[in-house]
């Protein structure tokens, strides 16, 4: 079994990717596109179209950076206690790692420029995101998943015996 020290430093060690994959995609971004133009990458699925937002996801509460600001160092920080305590797994460790880069990313934004960069537009989903929000989206269910994995595994009647890791 994985010790807490070692799933911290995993989790550390995933944020600080995902911080570095967001932060060099959006400065592709923003010096690749421009704000009035879309780039079919796929076609019928798929463009890049250079965003700003100051809002949460689908653009609510528009404007209110500094909420958003202390939300996400409120996430961050809330992420840390939960690693630092002992996360359940190397794969919760990831997942909470993932969350943890995706919001301080996010952050670095609203901090620097005062809204989050946006960039990509996926036919069918109700707006433009960075890669920030997909590592946060993906953190969060991988997170409930390994929960409930975890949870089941200890309602189980031989006394919750599971494969470690």
């Amino acid at each position: 079994m994985a010790s807490s020290h070692r799933r911290a430093w995993i989790a550390a060690a995933i944020a600080l990717l995902v911080v570095a994959a967001d932060q060099a995609s959006k400065a592709w971004a923003q010096g690749s596109l421009r704000p009035d133009h879309e780039i079919n990458v796929i076609p019928g699925w798929l463009w890049f179209r250079l965003t700003s937002n100051s809002g949460a996801s689908l653009g609510l509460l528009r404007g209110h950076n500094l909420l958003f600001v202390a939300v996400s160092t409120l996430v961050v920080v809330a992420v840390a206690a939960i690693v630092l305590r002992g996360v359940s797994g190397v794969l919760g460790a990831v997942a909470l790692g993932a969350i943890a880069g995706g919001a301080t990313s996010n952050l670095v934004d609203r901090v620097r420029l005062g809204s989050v960069i946006d960039f990509i537009e996926v036919h069918l989903w109700p707006t433009d995101f960075n890669l920030a929000d997909v590592a946060i989206r993906l953190g969060v269910v991988v997170f409930v998943l390994t929960l409930l994995l975890d949870r089941r595994w200890r309602s189980r009647p031989d006394g919750g015996s599971r494969p470690t890791g």
